[in-house]
């Protein structure tokens, strides 16, 4: 090693150093998660370091990390793509926030220029980059994005309720793919956080009659607080929700929407479509389920089966039916944990009761 790598190597670990020092969760594997102490992020000239005051666990992919692994994942990486908190720097180009601004970001990191980017399908981008999956995500005192990522949050909305804008925009992009035409009935099948903001945003969309089923009642209690009308759905005799809906429904509904990710929900539900109906599945099902389906009675009836995946540039939207309450989810957050009992909230997140489960990075 010659007189000027030697040099530069000290400078290098002279900085590091002096470097501000953070607490970040890090998955160096599927599985094998630690809480570490790493630098705060610089953040580049169009780039805002953030200060994550709350950050929320999705049950399906931060608990894939946990366990199998998630298939976006680039290990190792800091985990956590719902979050919110103020800015702490902003990089010298960046025009839009100021440091102590509240905000929230999208984690979607489309690539821009491969072919389905440039033909407007960013949801499927061949390089697809989400912070928390394959950049460094919110369950950390502070992480960086891009100027662009970037959404203020009125003074109303509190952390808790900003960083759930991300499950939000997903159900944004399902309401897209649905485009419920107006007086169109619909049924949701799960009462899940996810099937609670679907639900009414359903509510305030074209849509005529909105209802929701799920087998908890306190669940359907809830969406009852928020406007929506519910039907229970009874595990033992299936029979008896059926016919509730049939007597509500005798020709069927326009659209049914899945936010179970259950393969018999899924194939249960197709019965209550009418002619025409659309079947649209919001969640994921395990890799190997599959589902019988009938060929003949889909041609018959000219039914549709078609899929929402994920989202991008929705954080907007999503940002602004939570600040004018068309959207409320202050009453889905079950319980509240300080970064270093992560691994508790992990396990505690797979409870049937629990709706949300909040990180708090920065106490």
């Amino acid at each position: 090693m010659n007189f000027k790598t030697q040099l530069k190597v000290v400078l290098i670990l002279r900085k590091d150093e002096s470097m501000p020092k953070m607490l970040a969760l890090v998955y160096e594997k599927p599985g094998d998660g630690k809480i570490v102490e790493l630098p705060v992020p610089e953040c580049g000239p169009d780039e805002v370091t953030i200060q994550v005051m709350s950050a929320a666990i999705c049950k399906g992919a931060d608990r894939r990390h946990h366990t199998v692994g998630h298939r976006l994942a680039k290990y190792p990486v800091t985990t956590g793509h719902e979050f919110a908190g103020f800015v702490y720097e902003v990089g010298k180009d960046v025009t839009c926030v100021r440091p102590g601004d509240r905000v929230t970001a999208d984690n979607a990191v489309p690539c821009g220029h491969c072919h389905y980017c440039r033909i407007g399908m960013f949801v499927h981008c061949d390089n697809f980059g989400s912070l928390g999956h394959n950049i460094p995500g919110g369950f950390a005192q502070y992480l960086k994005v891009n100027q662009r990522a970037v959404f203020k949050i009125p003074e109303q909305l509190s952390f808790n309720e900003a960083c759930l804008a991300e499950p939000v925009a997903c159900c944004i992009h399902a309401m897209d793919r649905l485009a419920v035409r107006y007086g169109e009935d619909v049924l949701v099948f799960g009462a899940g956080p996810n099937g609670i903001i679907v639900s009414q945003l359903l509510k305030h969309s074209n849509a005529n009659q909105v209802v929701t089923l799920a087998s908890t009642q306190a669940k359907l209690d809830l969406l009852a607080e928020y406007g929506i009308t519910t039907v229970l759905v009874n595990r033992d005799d299936p029979s008896a929700h059926q016919r509730v809906l049939n007597d509500m429904f005798p020709r069927g509904v326009a659209a049914v929407v899945d936010a179970t990710g259950s393969p018999p929900v899924l194939e249960n539900s197709i019965q209550f479509l009418r002619k025409r109906g659309r079947l649209l599945q919001y969640s994921t099902s395990p890799d190997d389920a599959t589902i019988s389906l009938s060929p003949s009675h889909f041609f018959k009836y000219e039914l549709q089966y078609y899929t929402s995946y994920c989202q991008v540039y929705n954080f907007g939207r999503a940002v602004a039916v939570l600040a004018d309450g068309k959207v409320k989810v202050d009453k889905l957050v079950t319980a509240e944990y300080p970064l270093e009992d992560f691994f508790k909230a992990i396990e505690d997140v797979t409870d049937r009761k629990v709706l949300k489960l909040i990180i708090h990075p920065n106490g």
